[in-house]
């Protein structure tokens, strides 16, 4: 009776384990067969990746709480220290270049909370979720392929990088170097955006002018003056050239080199990276012409601003409510209040964008015809509308 009795035991017990292998396994392909049939090209994107050839769990990346069709909204969306424990060093590079900075930067802009939240979500956000919640490594490696592959190439860059205020796509997509690429497809003779803005595959994307080809201090007097007048039209200095709220908010994202050390040692990279292909002559060169590009195009800018400034100054222009002072905001971008200052915010967002990111991308025609040209159209209307207020005032 006693050896029944172990053994009855003993098969109880090898049922148990047995059934509970079998719901282990269940539970394990319970997300694969649910989504097989609401997603199937999702799972399938999953299965032939790296992580599912990995046996990768879906429960790493977004949690076990969710494990029916109505409780969805417990899924977990994972960042990028999600990643971190198969991606350390990825990660601690990822976070100490501005793409981490991006969510934090868009919701630094003042006209951001002017705008109906479909519009952000729908516009803005959708290039800026890369910092959102710590980042977001989907938005270069691709649900649910999380393609290393997909993310070398240039065209994984393209959804963010094109358009009005950073035309880096267009200017180097019919740059000699973006029609080699078109040619001859990815064998190396030509640079793609990885190759200078990720070298080795670094995540730390970080360039010596930064977004706004901005930096301080200046040594050049003349540049430094007309530097003033632009970070006095960003609200970063105020009337006095004194430095503001806003001056913190341009430091924490990086958006501006704030020390001569920094900005050198960016540049000194990419001219490293320049090196492996042309002579450090032609590009120090290259570099020295497209930093005075910058120069003539900020000369420009200041006196764009200088003109609408003295408005305020003199009472022909009104200051709006939300304005830090009376004086053109070139961050309320289209919220603008005049047209004035409407083709201000164009001539600094746009066209000097894309006279410096022209230099810089060896793009001639975006250089000169959609950048310094556009500039040049624009401070001309801004001197006549200037003009027809104070005859119209008189």
């Amino acid at each position: 009776m006693k050896r029944g009795l172990f053994v009855s035991i003993w098969f109880i017990a090898f049922l148990f384990c047995l059934l509970f292998e079998i719901t282990l396994a269940q539970d394990t392909n319970l997300c694969v067969d649910c989504h097989q049939r609401s997603n199937p090209l999702l799972v399938r994107q999953y299965l032939e990746s790296e992580m599912g050839k990995a046996g990768i769990e879906c429960s790493n990346c977004h949690g076990s709480e969710h494990k029916t069709a109505t409780d969805y909204k417990r899924v977990k969306l994972p960042n990028a220290d999600a990643c971190k424990s198969c991606h350390a060093k990825q990660v601690e590079q990822f976070k100490a270049g501005k793409h981490s900075l991006a969510w934090a930067a868009m919701n630094a802009m003042p006209f951001t909370t002017r705008q109906p939240r479909e519009v952000i979500e729908k516009g803005c956000a959708g290039c800026h979720r890369v910092g959102q919640d710590g980042g977001k490594c989907d938005s270069c490696h691709t649900r649910h392929a999380f393609s290393k592959e997909e993310a070398r190439k240039p065209e994984a860059c393209q959804t963010c990088h094109m358009g009005e205020d950073h035309s880096q796509w267009e200017m180097w997509s019919t740059s000699k170097h973006g029609a080699i690429y078109k040619l001859e497809g990815d064998t190396g003779r030509a640079p793609k955006c990885q190759t200078c803005h990720m070298p080795e595959g670094s995540h730390a994307v970080m360039t010596a002018w930064g977004f706004l080809a901005l930096r301080l201090p200046e040594r050049d007097v003349a540049w430094m003056a007309n530097r003033t007048e632009i970070l006095k039209a960003l609200g970063i200095f105020d009337l006095k050239g004194k430095p503001t709220a806003r001056y913190e908010v341009i430091k924490a994202g990086k958006v501006a080199r704030l020390t001569a050390e920094e900005w050198s040692a960016k540049r000194e990279e990419m001219i490293k990276i320049c090196t492996q292909c042309h002579s450090r002559t032609l590009i120090g060169n290259h570099f020295m012409q497209a930093d005075g590009v910058i120069r003539d195009a900020d000369h420009l800018m200041a006196e764009g601003i200088r003109t609408v400034g003295a408005l305020y100054r003199d009472g022909f222009l009104k200051k709006p409510k939300d304005y830090l002072f009376p004086f053109p905001d070139l961050l309320a971008f289209y919220d603008a209040p005049t047209t004035i200052e409407q083709n201000l915010y164009r001539m600094f967002l746009f066209h000097r964008q894309k006279t410096y990111q022209g230099a810089m991308h060896a793009n001639p025609d975006y250089m000169h015809w959609y950048g310094w040209a556009e500039m040049k159209s624009d401070l001309v209307k801004i001197k006549e509308k200037a003009e027809e207020l104070r005859s119209r005032k008189k």
